[in-house]
């Protein structure tokens, strides 16, 4: 069954020394893109992160944020930078004595300052925890996709229904088309020649040759076998949506050549219906993954 390649996941879980909130969202992609956010301190976790969305995912935009948020009694103090301040005061020293400003760097000034203050946010989390909650976070992310697309996936056999309905009522309409050129044939060569002898052998010519130029039943085999492709590629379990979005053209390729080889009101009227359901599988196709 196919999967989505839209939905959203969030997981909160509590430590004694805060709370980490993890979040991730898909959006329809070509390809796999990630954009993986997380606190200062975990940076050297994201490789390990983007390995494990490629196990999960195959393809989607993907938007995923860790955020760490300490406990009020845990709550980080500043700290001087020591280094800084000596620089700042290194500076006015150069600026007093090369030239000659005068003026004292007070404690108000030099807490006005960049950089001045140190925040640390430290937590005991390890990389091994980190990358479980992770893992439980594309958990919950996949199900949302899986229960997406059983749902795309219920669209899209009620409309291959609807097109082999169609395929079958053009079947059954089209014998009627050529005897209806048949007709108009006999009338045409009659009132060419005025006479009501008309040469058989010269109308079944002409419609060996009607035929032969407009016949559809090529058209329609190939029509069904894609269907039938589509239906046994929507089974899979693999990433479908390139795959089916390219049945999909062969489909319409088809249909576009039955509608352009009849010129009959009923085979055109169920052309456009087929034409109609395709253009929504590709609506729907366009968010699989």
């Amino acid at each position: 069954m196919p999967n989505s390649m839209t939905g959203f996941a969030r997981i909160e879980k509590e430590f004694p020394e805060g709370k980490i909130v993890c979040e991730v969202r898909s959006l329809n992609s070509r390809y796999l893109e990630m954009n993986i956010r997380l606190p200062r301190q975990d940076y050297a976790a994201e490789q390990k992160l983007r390995d494990l969305i490629k196990r999960n995912i195959k393809r989607g935009k993907i938007d995923a944020t860790v955020k760490w948020e300490k406990a009020i009694e845990e709550a980080t103090i500043p700290r001087i930078n020591d280094n800084i301040v000596e620089q700042y005061a290194a500076m006015a020293r150069d600026l007093k004595e090369k030239h000659g400003i005068t003026g004292n760097l007070t404690v108000d000034n030099i807490f006005g300052l960049k950089d001045v203050f140190v925040y640390e946010e430290n937590h005991t989390l390890s990389e091994g925890i980190l990358t479980e909650i992770c893992a439980s976070l594309l958990d919950a992310l996949n199900e949302e996709r899986v229960r997406e697309g059983n749902y795309i996936a219920g669209d899209l056999a009620a409309r291959m229904e609807i097109i082999d309905a169609t395929v079958v009522e053009i079947e059954a309409g089209w014998p009627g088309v050529i005897t209806a050129h048949e007709d108009k044939l006999r009338v045409k060569i009659n009132e060419v020649t005025q006479s009501a002898e008309i040469d058989e052998s010269r109308i079944m010519q002409e419609l060996a040759i009607y035929m032969e130029r407009l016949d559809i039943s090529e058209e329609i085999v190939r029509l069904r076998g894609h269907l039938g492709n589509f239906r046994t590629t929507l089974s899979s379990a693999d990433a479908i949506g390139r795959k089916l979005d390219f049945i999909i053209q062969e489909m319409v390729r088809e249909t576009n050549t039955i509608g352009s080889k009849s010129n009959d009101l009923y085979i055109n009227e169920r052309v456009i219906r087929m034409k109609v359901e395709i253009e929504k599988m590709r609506e729907q196709v366009q968010n699989v993954e």
